[in-house]
């Protein structure tokens, strides 16, 4: 029956509805004649929704399998969806009709049985939010609660009351603070496995892995003292066998190397070296000493150290006759004190702090202190410039430097810094005119002498006085007149120089990587200043300055 019309009359048989319709129409067609109101909902909450198939996309109908409310995660469980309209229904009498779209193209996931439940509640919408383990602990009388649930209850609240929201947020703000402390105050722990879930190892035939024969267990070599029975065969026992009385080798290296890093070459000079390949100790007995003073002072390595720097073998002059010199040339015989040069991360320190300008910042991320941009690609196309830190992280101590394996920090190179590809337990010492080339034009060591000369400059004394107090600033010692009367003239003809050329005295006195983002003092005269970077340059460039006598 297409093509059909449907009338509405009244009492006196007069048209007050009129409705055509073109297609045939359903057994359970339904008609309205005030017309169909649609009603839209505002809100959407559940107490379950599957990952990328949230409550709320109900609200916007699409004609999509992809997209709706499901909870594939958790079936075969009760679940609720709770919709709250626009705006309140208000109606006395009327039908509502309800469509439910099931588009999943998984039947198994379908609604199998469900219930349509309405309130007119105002809270309807609070209550839904309520997590799901909190909803029947509120529906229970307070009587009926036990004291679990109340506590529960009592936590709850306390995470959502807006009165405690300051308390709230200073406790978030401490505990991010706790979380960014852990990095640094954490430390990874190795944990031994059970017994039962240890490999066995076995001796390979010839080194083939598929033919092994009889099983070994964790010992060391016999040649040392006996592993004690009563430690663990485990990573402690191994700790406290190696620092046993009764093992002397391990103190007497410890010992070596901090005279070594003293006096620049080790009682044992091999000091990587204490087998039979390696050279006998110069002093046995004073080695022996040492190794077991430090063991009977429970390792303490700072009365070492001040056992050592106190002595008066350390303490004596470094200066060597001819004579001396002929018959013991690396000082064996301790017959004068060292004279050593400093290690390339001093190097770099020592010029920073004569000119005021080390930081004494302990801790903290390593830091990228100026060096040449060269554009040159590491392994795996890895650039190996970087952004120059700013403020005091320029001016860090040598440790603090970032090192990239195979690929360490130029200057430092130079001045035989290893480059950590493999272990160097003691690193040998060279001299090439790169060193003093490196000094001389490296930016670190010009903004060095730039603050020394800035610091001399401001000082209201003569000339002579000036230069007298750069070289004990920088060599530690009265200067000598020959000494003064040199840099005198080298003063002088530098400030004849940058006199008659302002632009070169400009650029003497600024940022060596970029003299357009320094600030020159006006208070100084830039001439003079540039005069006094000359000679400060030439300070810092003396042999003496680098040594330790």
């Amino acid at each position: 029956m297409a093509n059909y019309q449907l009338f509405l009359l009244d009492q006196n048989r007069s048209i007050v509805w009129k409705e055509e319709n073109q297609q045939a129409p359903q057994p359970n067609t339904i008609h309205y004649p005030d017309g169909e109101k649609m009603l839209h909902f505002s809100l959407a909450l559940a107490d379950y929704e599957q990952e990328g198939f949230p409550a709320k996309s109900v609200l916007q109908y699409q004609a999509d399998s992809q997209t709706g409310w499901a909870v594939a995660d958790q079936l075969n469980q009760p679940h609720h969806l709770v919709l709250i309209l626009e705006s309140p229904l208000d109606t006395e009498a009327g039908q509502l009709v309800i469509e439910l779209g099931q588009q999943s193209v998984y039947k198994h996931l379908l609604i199998n049985r469900f219930s349509i439940q309405s309130t007119s509640a105002s809270t309807v919408a609070e209550f839904a939010q309520i997590p799901k383990y909190i909803q029947p602990i509120l529906s229970l009388p307070l009587t009926d609660r036990t004291t679990k649930q109340k506590e529960i209850l009592s936590q709850y609240y306390r995470n959502v009351t807006p009165s405690l929201k300051t308390e709230r947020d200073q406790l978030h703000k401490l505990k991010q603070k706790l979380t960014d402390l852990k990095p640094y105050t954490t430390s990874p722990i190795m944990q031994e496995l059970a017994k039962e879930k240890r490999r066995e190892t076995r001796i390979q035939l010839r080194g083939n892995f598929q033919q092994v024969a009889d099983l070994v267990n964790a010992r060391t070599p016999s040649v040392f003292h006996r592993f004690p029975m009563s430690e663990p065969v485990n990573r402690l026992g191994l700790a406290k066998w190696l620092v046993s009385r009764e093992n002397p080798l391990t103190a007497r290296v410890i010992a070596n190397r901090y005279w070594e890093q003293l006096f620049g070459t080790g009682l044992v000079q091999t000091s990587e070296e204490f087998g039979t390949q390696g050279t006998l100790p110069s002093h046995p007995e004073l080695l022996d000493w040492l190794a077991i003073e430090l063991m009977d002072n429970n390792w303490d390595l700072k009365h070492l150290l001040r056992i050592l720097v106190n002595s008066a073998t350390y303490r004596q002059s470094s200066k060597v006759t001819s004579e001396l010199l002929e018959l013991d040339p690396k000082n064996h015989w301790l017959a004068r004190g060292p004279r050593i040069r400093l290690s390339a991360e001093m190097i770099r320190d020592q010029a920073l702090f004569v000119s005021g300008l080390l930081s004494p910042k302990m801790f903290g991320q390593p830091v990228n202190p100026p060096q040449p941009s060269m554009g040159i690609k590491a392994a795996f196309g890895s650039s190996i410039d970087w952004e120059t830190s700013t403020g005091e992280d320029r001016y860090r101590r040598g440790i603090y430097t970032r090192w990239r394996r195979s690929n360490p920090y130029p200057s430092m190179v130079t001045f035989d810094a290893p480059d950590r590809r493999v272990c160097t337990v003691r690193r040998s010492r060279s001299n090439t005119p790169l060193q003093a080339l490196v000094v001389l034009n490296d930016p670190v060591y010009v903004e060095a002498a730039q603050s020394l000369a800035q610091f001399l400059t401001v000082t209201k004394w003569e000339l002579s006085d000036k230069i007298r107090l750069g070289i004990r600033q920088t060599l530690i010692r009265p200067a000598k007149d020959l000494e003064v009367q040199f840099l005198r003239e080298l003063y002088q003809s530098a400030y004849q120089y940058y006199e008659s050329n302002p632009k070169q005295a400009y650029l003497a006195t600024t940022n060596p990587l970029n003299p357009n983002n320094l600030e020159n003092n006006d208070d100084i005269e830039t001439v003079s200043l540039a005069a006094w970077v000359i000679v400060c340059n030439t300070l810092l460039n003396l042999d003496e300055m680098f040594m330790k006598r």
